[in-house]
């Protein structure tokens, strides 16, 4: 309804990859069920085609249009808009589902929030509690009277949570959940799970499959990692969490023995130009040093000296590093 209202932004709303400030929330919606293109699209084309009629009967002659009035017909906008503005007016949004349309209050719709590749932003959600996106990050955020829910879609993301006894901070992604009644901690979502708490200790519990053996909840506190690798009974693995772990948001980490092929995937993370190695073994050659790791400049400046190599620009988007003629 409210792409349908915005005519002047969204001049064609059946053109799916052209739908203004809009598309980040519907781009959101449809990759959480792929199925709701299709159904997008009948019910526009059906408020498009009633729109029409509305609009004939707009222009029919005033005698017809007099006796429309008396019985208190009035449309000065086509239907489709019409019913927008009154749906939004209302709080109300339509969730089309697989049987009968439901309808829930604009108060509980999910609220995208996205960064693209290389950008970091730091957002404040409407309890208090704030959060720094990483690069290539989507959240999906629900804030009502009775919950706080926060789904990482994909990327990686610092949460600093306002304490509220009421209502709980859950965080999931990937079939794990995060409780947080207060203070700040870390979640990645990219091949697999990260979680480390900064400030506080937070409760983990899982509806992913686990190997029977691990608990199904548990207790992270400030110091630990968890670890929990992509695919189906992966092992949760919790250990000390390097001092490197947290440093992404301030941009410079400190790299003590980490190999070179984990520092390069991260740095390519930020950026559309990629590092690679001309000799791929080299990735598993370790460094110690601390990297500006959203400078992929930087990352290939500092990786070249430290194994005595060069950087070869000659293709588009990459730095190939590569031994000395």
């Amino acid at each position: 309804m409210l792409i349908l209202a915005d005519g002047h932004a969204v001049p064609d709303p059946t053109a799916l990859d052209r739908l203004g400030e809009h598309q980040a929330a519907f781009s959101a919606w449809v990759a959480a069920d792929p199925s709701r293109k299709a159904r997008y699209l009948v019910a526009v084309r059906e408020m498009l085609e009633a729109g029409g009629a509305a609009a004939e009967l707009y222009t029919r002659p005033r005698r017809q249009k007099q006796a429309q009035d008396k019985r208190g017909f009035r449309p000065s906008l086509p239907l489709a808009a019409s019913l927008a503005f009154m749906l939004v007016a209302g709080g109300i949004w339509w969730r089309s589902q697989g049987d009968a349309p439901s309808l829930i209050t604009q108060s509980e719709a999910r609220t995208p929030i996205e960064t693209r590749v290389g950008e970091v932003r730091t957002e404040r959600l409407a309890d208090g509690s704030s959060v720094i996106l990483d690069t290539d990050t989507l959240l999906l955020v629900t804030m009502t009277t009775t919950q706080r829910n926060v789904e990482i879609k994909r990327g990686r993301a610092r949460f600093s949570v306002t304490r509220d006894a009421q209502r709980p901070f859950l965080v999931h992604g990937a079939g794990t959940n995060v409780t947080s009644e207060g203070g700040s901690f870390d979640m990645t979502v990219r091949n697999g799970i990260r979680i480390s708490p900064v400030e506080r200790a937070v409760k983990i519990s899982f509806t992913r499959t686990i190997p029977s053996d691990q608990a199904k909840q548990l207790q992270l506190r400030p110091g630990q990692l968890l670890t929990l690798k992509a695919g189906q009974a992966t092992e949760v693995d919790v250990v000390s969490a390097p001092r490197s772990e947290q440093q992404w948001a301030t941009g410079v980490k400190s790299f003590d023995n980490v190999p070179i092929s984990d520092v390069i995937a991260e740095a390519n993370s930020y950026s559309e130009t990629k590092i690679g190695l001309a000799t791929p073994a080299l990735g598993r050659r370790e460094i110690f040093a601390d990297i500006d790791i959203r400078d992929i400049e930087r990352v290939a400046q500092a990786i070249s000296n430290f194994l005595d190599l060069t950087i070869d620009r000659s293709q588009p988007n990459k730095l190939i590093l590569t031994k000395k003629k």
